[in-house]
């Protein structure tokens, strides 16, 4: 007589409770996913970037004087070729100016560099940012 075997196969049963357990999880996941990219599209302005500068330290170095900097974007897009422009005024006259481009600052951050003077610019100098493309 021969014996029936009684052992459970994979391929009959329901799945192990791990395998339910992660494709749960990764269910939630996608759908979580899904509903926060459609809340950013949603609600993201088309509006133009909103760039600010800010002068964070200013120091004498070979060569010159370095003013550090950061470019702030408070909008929801990013900025590509920020043009920065340093003056350094004395009275009503500018007396030397610096530039930089700034490859992009992002929606919603900041961005440091740096400009060098050749003339001291502490307590006379301005530092604006005067062009953007939209990347």
């Amino acid at each position: 007589m021969a014996k029936s075997s009684k052992s459970r196969s994979v391929e009959k049963g329901g799945g192990h409770w791990i395998e339910w357990l992660t494709g749960s999880v990764s269910a939630i996941g996608v759908i979580v996913l899904i509903g926060w990219v459609s809340f950013e599209a949603a609600t993201q302005s088309d509006g133009a970037p909103d760039l600010s500068v800010q002068t964070i330290s200013s120091a004498n170095r070979d060569g010159g004087y370095l003013v550090m900097f950061d470019v702030e974007n408070a909008a929801d897009q990013t900025a590509a070729d920020v043009v920065v422009r340093g003056e350094v005024i004395s009275g009503n006259t500018v007396v030397e100016t610096v530039e930089i481009t700034l490859d992009y600052v992002p929606m919603h951050s900041r961005t440091r560099a740096g400009l060098i003077f050749r003339n001291d610019p502490k307590g006379r100098s301005r530092i604006f940012a005067t062009g953007f493309s939209e990347p």
